[in-house]
Protein backbone atom coordinates (compact mmCIF):
# COMPACT_ATOMS: atom_id res chain seq x y z
CA UNK A 1 0.00 0.00 0.00
CA UNK A 2 3.08 2.57 0.87
CA UNK A 3 4.10 1.63 -2.29
CA UNK A 4 1.08 2.52 -4.02
CA UNK A 5 0.80 5.30 -2.53
CA UNK A 6 4.08 6.75 -3.49
CA UNK A 7 3.88 5.63 -6.97
CA UNK A 8 0.70 7.24 -7.27
CA UNK A 9 2.14 11.00 -5.83
CA UNK A 10 5.30 10.31 -7.96
CA UNK A 11 2.88 9.87 -10.95
CA UNK A 12 1.21 13.18 -9.43
CA UNK A 13 4.16 15.06 -9.60
CA UNK A 14 5.37 14.08 -13.17
CA UNK A 15 2.20 15.49 -14.13
CA UNK A 16 2.50 19.05 -12.46
CA UNK A 17 6.08 19.09 -13.94
CA UNK A 18 4.73 18.98 -17.27
CA UNK A 19 4.58 22.47 -17.77
CA UNK A 20 6.45 24.96 -15.54
CA UNK A 21 3.02 27.34 -15.26
CA UNK A 22 0.28 24.07 -15.16
CA UNK A 23 -1.24 22.96 -11.50
CA UNK A 24 -3.02 19.97 -10.43
CA UNK A 25 -5.05 20.62 -7.59
CA UNK A 26 -6.97 17.57 -5.44
CA UNK A 27 -10.29 18.57 -4.41
CA UNK A 28 -13.40 16.86 -2.16
CA UNK A 29 -15.25 16.56 0.41
CA UNK A 30 -17.15 14.80 2.55
CA UNK A 31 -20.15 15.29 4.85
CA UNK A 32 -22.86 13.41 7.04
CA UNK A 33 -25.83 14.55 8.91
CA UNK A 34 -28.25 12.77 11.03
CA UNK A 35 -31.63 14.51 11.69
CA UNK A 36 -34.37 13.75 13.83
CA UNK A 37 -37.10 15.63 11.79
CA UNK A 38 -40.28 16.28 13.69
CA UNK A 39 -42.40 18.42 11.76
CA UNK A 40 -39.30 19.68 9.30
CA UNK A 41 -40.41 21.02 5.76
CA UNK A 42 -44.11 21.22 7.07
CA UNK A 43 -45.99 19.79 9.88
CA UNK A 44 -46.72 16.07 10.78
CA UNK A 45 -50.23 14.79 10.34
CA UNK A 46 -51.86 14.09 13.09
CA UNK A 47 -50.98 9.80 12.10
CA UNK A 48 -47.03 10.31 11.52
CA UNK A 49 -44.26 10.10 13.76
CA UNK A 50 -41.14 11.66 13.67
CA UNK A 51 -38.54 10.47 11.10
CA UNK A 52 -34.56 9.88 11.72
CA UNK A 53 -32.19 9.39 9.45
CA UNK A 54 -28.59 9.59 8.30
CA UNK A 55 -27.24 11.11 4.86
CA UNK A 56 -23.71 11.74 3.15
CA UNK A 57 -22.21 12.90 0.49
CA UNK A 58 -18.55 12.10 -0.62
CA UNK A 59 -16.89 13.99 -3.19
CA UNK A 60 -13.44 13.88 -5.47
CA UNK A 61 -12.16 15.41 -8.05
CA UNK A 62 -8.99 17.04 -9.76
CA UNK A 63 -8.42 20.47 -11.04
CA UNK A 64 -5.83 20.82 -13.82
CA UNK A 65 -4.97 24.87 -14.72
CA UNK A 66 -2.51 25.55 -17.80
CA UNK A 67 -1.94 28.72 -18.66
CA UNK A 68 -4.60 28.52 -21.77
CA UNK A 69 -6.85 26.61 -20.01
CA UNK A 70 -8.47 24.62 -16.80
CA UNK A 71 -10.23 21.81 -17.22
CA UNK A 72 -12.60 20.65 -13.40
CA UNK A 73 -14.14 17.06 -12.77
CA UNK A 74 -15.88 16.02 -9.54
CA UNK A 75 -18.11 13.06 -8.91
CA UNK A 76 -19.92 12.39 -6.22
CA UNK A 77 -21.69 9.72 -3.89
CA UNK A 78 -24.57 10.90 -2.33
CA UNK A 79 -26.92 8.43 -0.53
CA UNK A 80 -28.66 7.90 2.92
CA UNK A 81 -27.48 5.02 5.34
CA UNK A 82 -29.27 1.81 5.03
CA UNK A 83 -30.66 2.45 1.44
CA UNK A 84 -29.15 -0.65 0.16
CA UNK A 85 -28.44 -3.82 1.63
CA UNK A 86 -24.70 -4.44 2.89
CA UNK A 87 -24.91 -7.42 0.39
CA UNK A 88 -26.52 -5.53 -2.49
CA UNK A 89 -24.36 -3.63 -5.84
CA UNK A 90 -25.77 0.05 -5.49
CA UNK A 91 -27.39 0.23 -8.31
CA UNK A 92 -29.77 3.58 -7.86
CA UNK A 93 -27.74 5.84 -9.45
CA UNK A 94 -26.29 7.02 -6.09
CA UNK A 95 -23.21 8.11 -8.17
CA UNK A 96 -22.93 11.51 -10.25
CA UNK A 97 -20.55 13.82 -11.74
CA UNK A 98 -21.17 17.26 -9.78
CA UNK A 99 -19.10 19.45 -12.04
CA UNK A 100 -17.74 18.32 -15.40
CA UNK A 101 -16.51 21.63 -17.16
CA UNK A 102 -13.77 23.59 -19.50
CA UNK A 103 -12.19 27.19 -18.46
CA UNK A 104 -10.56 28.69 -21.37
CA UNK A 105 -8.23 31.68 -20.80
CA UNK A 106 -8.74 34.01 -23.95
CA UNK A 107 -6.88 36.74 -21.93
CA UNK A 108 -5.94 37.81 -18.21
CA UNK A 109 -9.48 39.60 -17.89
CA UNK A 110 -12.01 37.15 -19.88
CA UNK A 111 -12.85 33.36 -19.60
CA UNK A 112 -15.07 31.29 -21.20
CA UNK A 113 -16.79 28.27 -18.85
CA UNK A 114 -18.24 25.48 -20.35
CA UNK A 115 -19.73 22.36 -18.70
CA UNK A 116 -21.79 21.42 -15.79
CA UNK A 117 -20.85 23.99 -12.88
CA UNK A 118 -22.03 25.58 -9.78
CA UNK A 119 -23.59 29.04 -10.23
CA UNK A 120 -23.94 31.54 -7.08
CA UNK A 121 -24.09 34.71 -6.96
CA UNK A 122 -23.99 37.59 -4.12
CA UNK A 123 -26.01 36.24 -1.40
CA UNK A 124 -27.06 33.13 -3.55
CA UNK A 125 -30.98 34.33 -3.09
CA UNK A 126 -31.31 33.72 -6.88
CA UNK A 127 -28.19 31.88 -7.86
CA UNK A 128 -26.72 29.36 -5.30
CA UNK A 129 -24.64 26.44 -4.83
CA UNK A 130 -27.19 24.74 -2.34
CA UNK A 131 -24.31 23.10 -0.54
CA UNK A 132 -26.86 22.31 2.42
CA UNK A 133 -28.03 19.88 0.11
CA UNK A 134 -26.17 16.69 -0.18
CA UNK A 135 -26.66 16.53 -3.80
CA UNK A 136 -26.04 20.25 -4.37
CA UNK A 137 -27.18 22.27 -7.05
CA UNK A 138 -25.27 22.38 -10.45
CA UNK A 139 -25.77 23.59 -13.99
CA UNK A 140 -25.19 22.63 -17.38
CA UNK A 141 -24.28 25.57 -19.52
CA UNK A 142 -21.70 28.36 -20.25
CA UNK A 143 -20.12 31.21 -18.86
CA UNK A 144 -18.49 34.28 -19.83
CA UNK A 145 -16.49 36.07 -17.27
CA UNK A 146 -14.51 39.19 -17.11
CA UNK A 147 -12.72 39.84 -13.82
CA UNK A 148 -10.48 42.98 -13.20
CA UNK A 149 -9.66 45.00 -9.94
CA UNK A 150 -12.91 45.98 -8.88
CA UNK A 151 -15.47 44.63 -12.20
CA UNK A 152 -16.83 41.49 -12.22
CA UNK A 153 -19.38 40.74 -15.24
CA UNK A 154 -20.47 37.47 -15.83
CA UNK A 155 -23.03 36.39 -19.30
CA UNK A 156 -24.34 32.82 -18.99
CA UNK A 157 -26.80 31.01 -20.88
CA UNK A 158 -28.02 26.83 -21.00
CA UNK A 159 -30.29 24.99 -23.09
CA UNK A 160 -31.61 21.47 -21.44
CA UNK A 161 -33.29 18.71 -23.30
CA UNK A 162 -33.68 14.98 -22.09
CA UNK A 163 -31.33 13.00 -24.53
CA UNK A 164 -29.94 13.82 -28.07
CA UNK A 165 -32.72 13.35 -30.74
CA UNK A 166 -32.84 13.82 -34.16
CA UNK A 167 -36.41 15.19 -34.22
CA UNK A 168 -38.68 17.36 -31.77
CA UNK A 169 -39.21 15.79 -28.03
CA UNK A 170 -40.95 17.06 -25.10
CA UNK A 171 -38.82 18.46 -22.22
CA UNK A 172 -40.55 16.90 -19.23
CA UNK A 173 -38.19 16.63 -16.32
CA UNK A 174 -39.32 18.76 -13.35
CA UNK A 175 -36.25 21.58 -14.54
CA UNK A 176 -36.15 24.78 -16.55
CA UNK A 177 -35.57 24.56 -19.99
CA UNK A 178 -33.49 26.92 -20.74
CA UNK A 179 -32.35 30.15 -19.34
CA UNK A 180 -29.73 33.30 -20.23
CA UNK A 181 -28.70 36.02 -17.70
CA UNK A 182 -26.41 39.13 -17.40
CA UNK A 183 -24.79 39.76 -13.63
CA UNK A 184 -22.20 42.61 -13.00
CA UNK A 185 -20.97 43.64 -9.64
CA UNK A 186 -19.02 46.76 -9.00
CA UNK A 187 -16.55 47.00 -5.61
CA UNK A 188 -15.47 50.42 -3.81
CA UNK A 189 -13.80 50.39 -0.68
CA UNK A 190 -16.71 49.92 1.79
CA UNK A 191 -19.48 49.15 -0.49
CA UNK A 192 -20.21 46.36 -3.51
CA UNK A 193 -23.21 46.68 -5.79
CA UNK A 194 -24.32 44.12 -8.06
CA UNK A 195 -27.15 43.62 -10.77
CA UNK A 196 -28.65 40.36 -12.45
CA UNK A 197 -31.18 40.16 -15.25
CA UNK A 198 -32.33 36.72 -15.74
CA UNK A 199 -34.47 35.20 -18.53
CA UNK A 200 -35.59 32.01 -17.33
CA UNK A 201 -37.69 29.69 -19.71
CA UNK A 202 -40.04 26.92 -18.04
CA UNK A 203 -41.54 24.37 -20.59
CA UNK A 204 -45.72 23.57 -20.62
CA UNK A 205 -46.90 20.43 -21.92
CA UNK A 206 -50.80 21.15 -22.76
CA UNK A 207 -53.32 19.33 -25.03
CA UNK A 208 -54.69 21.64 -28.06
CA UNK A 209 -57.24 19.64 -30.53
CA UNK A 210 -56.60 16.07 -28.83
CA UNK A 211 -52.61 16.93 -29.67
CA UNK A 212 -50.15 17.36 -27.08
CA UNK A 213 -47.89 20.04 -27.38
CA UNK A 214 -44.93 21.94 -25.89
CA UNK A 215 -44.18 25.43 -25.51
CA UNK A 216 -41.52 27.63 -23.18
CA UNK A 217 -42.98 30.32 -20.76
CA UNK A 218 -40.41 33.08 -20.24
CA UNK A 219 -40.15 35.22 -17.32
CA UNK A 220 -38.26 37.68 -16.61
CA UNK A 221 -35.76 38.45 -13.25
CA UNK A 222 -34.24 42.04 -12.36
CA UNK A 223 -32.73 43.44 -9.58
CA UNK A 224 -29.74 44.55 -7.47
CA UNK A 225 -28.31 43.62 -4.27
CA UNK A 226 -26.02 45.80 -2.28
CA UNK A 227 -23.73 45.99 0.45
CA UNK A 228 -21.79 48.46 2.69
CA UNK A 229 -19.88 47.07 5.28
CA UNK A 230 -17.37 48.65 7.96
CA UNK A 231 -15.75 47.60 10.79
CA UNK A 232 -18.59 47.61 13.75
CA UNK A 233 -21.25 47.57 11.19
CA UNK A 234 -22.88 46.02 7.84
CA UNK A 235 -25.69 46.60 5.72
CA UNK A 236 -26.95 44.47 3.21
CA UNK A 237 -30.10 44.89 0.98
CA UNK A 238 -31.55 43.87 -1.99
CA UNK A 239 -34.66 43.56 -4.13
CA UNK A 240 -35.92 41.79 -7.18
CA UNK A 241 -39.05 41.98 -9.39
CA UNK A 242 -40.52 39.30 -11.76
CA UNK A 243 -42.30 39.64 -14.39
CA UNK A 244 -43.52 38.10 -17.70
CA UNK A 245 -45.21 34.57 -18.11
CA UNK A 246 -45.25 31.84 -15.42
CA UNK A 247 -44.72 27.99 -15.89
CA UNK A 248 -48.56 27.44 -16.02
CA UNK A 249 -48.60 30.96 -18.73
CA UNK A 250 -49.91 33.35 -16.09
CA UNK A 251 -49.30 36.46 -16.24
CA UNK A 252 -46.36 37.15 -13.93
CA UNK A 253 -45.94 40.29 -11.34
CA UNK A 254 -43.83 39.83 -8.51
CA UNK A 255 -41.51 41.35 -6.21
CA UNK A 256 -38.87 40.50 -3.59
CA UNK A 257 -37.47 43.30 -0.92
CA UNK A 258 -34.93 42.74 1.58
CA UNK A 259 -33.08 44.96 4.39
CA UNK A 260 -30.78 44.06 7.43
CA UNK A 261 -27.76 45.52 9.57
CA UNK A 262 -25.31 43.80 11.90
CA UNK A 263 -23.67 45.68 14.67
CA UNK A 264 -20.23 43.78 15.84
CA UNK A 265 -19.74 45.49 19.38
CA UNK A 266 -16.06 43.28 18.98
CA UNK A 267 -14.96 40.49 17.58
CA UNK A 268 -16.69 37.63 18.61
CA UNK A 269 -19.80 39.32 18.62
CA UNK A 270 -22.57 40.51 15.74
CA UNK A 271 -26.03 41.11 16.08
CA UNK A 272 -28.26 41.20 12.96
CA UNK A 273 -32.09 42.62 12.63
CA UNK A 274 -33.70 42.22 9.28
CA UNK A 275 -36.60 41.74 7.08
CA UNK A 276 -37.72 40.15 3.79
CA UNK A 277 -40.94 40.24 2.12
CA UNK A 278 -41.62 38.00 -1.09
CA UNK A 279 -44.93 39.08 -2.43
CA UNK A 280 -47.75 36.19 -2.73
CA UNK A 281 -50.84 36.06 -4.77
CA UNK A 282 -54.05 36.29 -2.89
CA UNK A 283 -56.02 33.41 -2.33
CA UNK A 284 -58.95 35.50 -3.13
CA UNK A 285 -57.33 35.68 -6.89
CA UNK A 286 -56.66 32.14 -7.47
CA UNK A 287 -59.20 31.98 -10.73
CA UNK A 288 -57.33 35.03 -12.00
CA UNK A 289 -54.82 34.86 -14.80
CA UNK A 290 -52.44 36.99 -12.35
CA UNK A 291 -49.40 35.39 -10.36
CA UNK A 292 -48.12 37.72 -7.95
CA UNK A 293 -45.86 35.24 -6.47
CA UNK A 294 -42.23 35.34 -6.28
CA UNK A 295 -39.99 32.65 -6.78
CA UNK A 296 -36.31 33.02 -5.39
CA UNK A 297 -35.42 30.56 -8.59
CA UNK A 298 -31.84 28.80 -8.35
CA UNK A 299 -31.15 30.37 -4.40
CA UNK A 300 -29.33 28.79 -1.53
CA UNK A 301 -32.93 29.16 0.44
CA UNK A 302 -32.16 26.69 3.42
CA UNK A 303 -29.62 29.88 4.25
CA UNK A 304 -33.28 32.21 4.09
CA UNK A 305 -36.51 32.20 6.18
CA UNK A 306 -35.55 29.64 9.04
CA UNK A 307 -33.55 26.44 9.13
CA UNK A 308 -36.75 24.47 9.48
CA UNK A 309 -37.14 24.94 5.49
CA UNK A 310 -40.83 25.72 5.63
CA UNK A 311 -40.83 28.38 3.11
CA UNK A 312 -39.23 28.10 -0.89
CA UNK A 313 -37.21 24.34 -0.25
CA UNK A 314 -39.49 22.38 -3.04
CA UNK A 315 -42.58 24.05 -0.88
CA UNK A 316 -44.49 27.38 -0.89
CA UNK A 317 -44.48 28.01 -4.54
CA UNK A 318 -47.71 29.72 -6.42
CA UNK A 319 -48.44 30.25 -2.64
CA UNK A 320 -49.54 33.86 -0.68
CA UNK A 321 -45.84 34.85 -0.45
CA UNK A 322 -44.30 35.32 3.14
CA UNK A 323 -43.01 38.45 5.15
CA UNK A 324 -39.90 37.04 7.33
CA UNK A 325 -38.72 40.01 10.24
CA UNK A 326 -35.46 38.39 12.22
CA UNK A 327 -33.14 39.20 15.30
CA UNK A 328 -29.99 37.07 15.14
CA UNK A 329 -26.94 36.95 17.39
CA UNK A 330 -23.67 35.04 16.54
CA UNK A 331 -20.50 33.97 19.20
CA UNK A 332 -17.24 32.97 18.16
CA UNK A 333 -14.54 32.10 20.65
CA UNK A 334 -11.34 30.34 19.78
CA UNK A 335 -12.79 27.49 17.93
CA UNK A 336 -16.40 27.95 18.47
CA UNK A 337 -19.06 30.02 17.05
CA UNK A 338 -22.57 29.87 18.23
CA UNK A 339 -25.86 31.51 16.64
CA UNK A 340 -29.33 32.03 17.51
CA UNK A 341 -32.22 33.44 14.80
CA UNK A 342 -35.05 34.36 15.64
CA UNK A 343 -37.97 34.89 12.61
CA UNK A 344 -41.60 35.68 12.83
CA UNK A 345 -43.16 34.89 9.84
CA UNK A 346 -46.70 36.40 7.95
CA UNK A 347 -48.21 36.12 4.94
CA UNK A 348 -47.73 38.62 2.12
CA UNK A 349 -51.10 37.77 0.76
CA UNK A 350 -54.61 36.54 2.13
CA UNK A 351 -54.96 33.31 3.12
CA UNK A 352 -58.82 31.90 3.14
CA UNK A 353 -61.01 30.25 5.53
CA UNK A 354 -61.25 26.98 4.93
CA UNK A 355 -63.74 26.55 2.10
CA UNK A 356 -64.41 30.10 2.11
CA UNK A 357 -64.39 31.27 -1.48
CA UNK A 358 -67.37 33.11 -1.99
CA UNK A 359 -68.41 36.58 -2.69
CA UNK A 360 -68.01 37.45 0.72
CA UNK A 361 -64.11 36.49 1.10
CA UNK A 362 -62.80 36.61 4.47
CA UNK A 363 -59.07 35.98 5.21
CA UNK A 364 -57.34 33.96 8.42
CA UNK A 365 -54.94 36.12 10.37
CA UNK A 366 -51.55 36.58 8.16
CA UNK A 367 -49.65 35.91 11.13
CA UNK A 368 -47.95 31.94 10.48
CA UNK A 369 -45.51 31.38 13.45
CA UNK A 370 -42.40 32.05 14.69
CA UNK A 371 -39.41 29.87 14.72
CA UNK A 372 -36.23 29.63 16.53
CA UNK A 373 -32.76 28.57 15.27
CA UNK A 374 -30.08 27.52 17.58
CA UNK A 375 -26.67 26.11 15.88
CA UNK A 376 -22.94 25.26 17.68
CA UNK A 377 -19.96 24.83 15.28
CA UNK A 378 -16.58 23.51 16.10
CA UNK A 379 -13.54 23.84 14.51
CA UNK A 380 -12.15 20.20 14.95
CA UNK A 381 -9.08 21.16 12.57
CA UNK A 382 -8.63 23.27 9.75
CA UNK A 383 -10.28 20.61 7.27
CA UNK A 384 -12.66 19.51 9.50
CA UNK A 385 -16.13 20.97 11.41
CA UNK A 386 -18.53 19.54 13.40
CA UNK A 387 -21.92 21.26 13.38
CA UNK A 388 -25.28 20.82 15.50
CA UNK A 389 -28.57 22.70 16.12
CA UNK A 390 -31.66 22.28 17.03
CA UNK A 391 -34.86 24.81 15.66
CA UNK A 392 -38.44 24.84 16.53
CA UNK A 393 -41.40 25.77 15.03
CA UNK A 394 -44.43 27.30 16.76
CA UNK A 395 -47.00 27.12 14.17
CA UNK A 396 -50.41 29.02 14.19
CA UNK A 397 -53.73 27.95 12.39
CA UNK A 398 -53.05 29.86 9.42
CA UNK A 399 -49.55 27.85 9.06
CA UNK A 400 -51.58 24.87 9.39
CA UNK A 401 -54.27 25.42 6.89
CA UNK A 402 -51.48 26.63 4.37
CA UNK A 403 -49.73 23.45 5.00
CA UNK A 404 -53.03 21.23 4.74
CA UNK A 405 -52.38 19.56 7.87
CA UNK A 406 -54.81 18.75 11.17
CA UNK A 407 -52.05 18.65 14.12
CA UNK A 408 -52.16 21.39 16.46
CA UNK A 409 -48.50 20.25 17.67
CA UNK A 410 -45.40 22.22 17.45
CA UNK A 411 -42.63 21.11 14.97
CA UNK A 412 -38.84 21.00 16.09
CA UNK A 413 -35.73 19.32 14.03
CA UNK A 414 -32.41 18.37 15.40
CA UNK A 415 -28.79 17.71 13.26
CA UNK A 416 -25.66 16.69 13.89
CA UNK A 417 -23.30 17.02 11.11
CA UNK A 418 -19.75 16.20 10.41
CA UNK A 419 -17.55 18.11 7.16
CA UNK A 420 -14.44 17.40 6.24
CA UNK A 421 -12.40 18.88 3.43
CA UNK A 422 -9.12 16.56 3.11
CA UNK A 423 -7.33 18.51 0.72
CA UNK A 424 -7.30 21.98 1.85
CA UNK A 425 -4.43 22.18 3.20
CA UNK A 426 -2.79 19.74 0.66
CA UNK A 427 0.77 20.11 -0.17
CA UNK A 428 2.43 17.68 -2.61
CA UNK A 429 5.70 16.81 -1.55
Amino acid sequence: MKHLRNSLLIGLALLTSIYSNSQLELTGQYKARAEFANGYQQPLMSDQDPGFFIAQRARLGAKYTHEKFAFNLSMQDVRTWGNTSHLAIDNNGLLSIYQANVSLFLNNKWTLKVGRQPISYDNQRIFGGLDWAMQGRRHDGVILKFRDSSWSVDVGATYNQEKASNTEIFYTLNNYKTFQYLWANKKWDNFSASVLVLNNGVDQIYLEDSVYKSRTNFSQTIGTHLEYKRKKFDVIAYGYYQMGVAPNKQTLSAYNASLAGTYKPNKNWGITLGGEILSGTSDEATINDRNESFTPLYGTNHLFNGFMDYFYVGNHGNNVGLMDGYLKAKYSKGKYTFGLANHMFYAAADVARPGNFTPNFIAMDPYLGYEIDFTVKYQFADEVTIQAGYSHMFGTGTMRELKNVDNNDTSGWAYVMLTLKPFKNFQLK
